[in-house]
């Protein structure tokens, strides 16, 4: 298991936000990219998502889905999706989860043991950057470190 500190930036997104069951963090990526399609929306860059823990809930999150894209958008059709202009983590702590982690709930767990043995606070969101390589895709979990990784 590496963890790195790392900055993370992305410009121009399309974002959709939903509150789903967490086993279910899929399902955003289709609608993000039926939307995309049937919109004509070139994504210029991969795909991600964060994660916070719904209220007093152990199987729901609110799931926010973000697809860079080529230029601002305007959806006046589809009222849970919008534009931001950029995306900006300052510091946060990185797996990948290539590095033999089950999943990036198990990459998130073995984050938070070692911000706990080296005294660094986290912030309770996540983002899970989807990578594509060579047909299959690698995830990239990013923690933002409490006080310096507050989106911009």
């Amino acid at each position: 298991m590496k963890v790195e500190t790392r900055a993370v930036q992305f410009d121009h997104l399309l974002v959709y936000k939903t509150t789903q069951l967490r086993e279910n963090w899929q399902d955003g990526l289709n609608v993000l990219e039926d939307v995309s399609l049937v919109e004509g929306i070139y994504q210029n860059g991969p795909i991600f998502f964060s994660v916070n823990p719904a209220a007093g809930e152990k199987k729901f999150g609110q799931f926010t889905y973000y697809m860079p894209i080529n230029g601002a958008v305007k959806l006046e059709n589809e009222p849970d999706f919008h534009f931001e202009r950029d995306f900006y983590v300052e510091e946060a702590l990185v797996m990948r989860q290539a590095d033999l982690a089950l999943d990036f709930y198990a990459a998130k767990e073995k984050i938070e043991v070692y911000a706990k043995q080296n005294k660094i606070q986290l912030n309770e969101t996540f983002y899970c950057v989807l990578l594509e390589v060579y047909g299959d895709i690698v995830i990239d979990l990013y923690i933002p470190v409490r006080n310096r990784g507050d989106i911009t």
